[in-house]
């Protein structure tokens, strides 16, 4: 698993909510630290930062900023690879867009999920290239996408949204094997979105749910209006984890561009989309 990284001490919230959702001891995390470091801070320690993850090993790079003197470098990066260690956690970073677009993204495709703390799309202090490079991430994650509260709060409901696709059965098929555990202690609802391949196959999903979570709760709204109908039924909850495979980019398109008032980016509010 690959847990997303910023330059405040949220990251090592996430790194302790983390392990404690995900408690298997076959586990296996890989820490990426992709922001905190500006392209000016960057000129000062490399002489072509465009490059650098190219022309020096990731270890280098590391020894190259812990002996700089560049603000929002030394310190947080000690403490970074410090926790890392700490809990035997792998260390990968990622300097520069580039290797951002490329590097991160085809390592999602050999990771089982990406970890994204809600902080880290909050920044008061995020820039334009920022702001794209965490979208892009995103929108082309090769792996599901959880995004949570860095903090550790208990979730106690988990709504799984099915409309008939093969993706949207594919999200809680994968979702079901990753937080297992977490089932039994779990209120699990099935939120049905009534299309007709969904009234086909809705007798299905409902056995193979059986065979994971004996009993969960039932509900189902019409195509044109279960956006709202869902957020109605999120809103009785004090926390919970949405499972999608419907609606990534209209769930991406809130967080970034309705960033002030996202719904997904209040309280202890979680998403799972593939």
């Amino acid at each position: 698993m690959l847990l997303l990284m910023d330059a405040t001490e949220d990251s090592a919230r996430l790194l302790e909510h983390s392990l404690m959702v995900f408690d298997k001891k076959e586990n296996h995390f890989c820490g990426v630290f992709v922001d905190g470091l500006s392209e000016k801070n960057m000129i000062l320690i490399f002489d072509n930062p465009v490059s650098i993850n190219n022309e020096y090993s990731h270890s280098e790079i590391l020894q190259k900023i812990l002996h700089s003197e560049e603000n929002n470098s030394e310190e947080f990066i000690t403490k970074f690879t410090d926790k890392c260690a700490e809990l035997n956690l792998k260390t990968q970073v990622y300097l520069d867009r580039n290797s951002i677009d490329h590097g991160l993204v085809n390592d999602s495709l050999y990771s089982d999920l990406l970890v994204i703390g809600k902080s880290i799309l909050t920044h008061k202090n995020k820039d334009k290239i920022y702001s794209e490079a965490i979208e892009m991430l995103l929108r082309n994650s090769k792996c599901p996408v959880l995004l949570m509260p860095n903090e550790i709060n208990p979730v106690e409901n988990i709504i799984l949204l099915f409309n008939g696709t093969e993706k949207s059965f594919e999200a809680i098929k994968l979702f079901l094997y990753l937080f297992d555990p977490q089932l039994a202690k779990n209120k699990v609802i099935l939120f049905t979105i009534m299309t007709e391949k969904a009234m086909e196959e809705e007798k299905h999903i409902h056995d193979y749910l059986k065979t994971n979570k004996q009993f969960f709760s039932i509900f189902r709204g019409h195509p044109e209006s279960y956006f709202n109908d869902l957020k109605e039924l999120l809103i009785q909850f004090d926390n919970f984890i949405l499972v999608t495979g419907v609606n990534r980019n209209e769930i991406i398109e809130d967080l970034i561009f309705n960033n002030d008032h996202s719904f997904f980016l209040e309280g202890n509010r979680s998403v799972f989309m593939i």
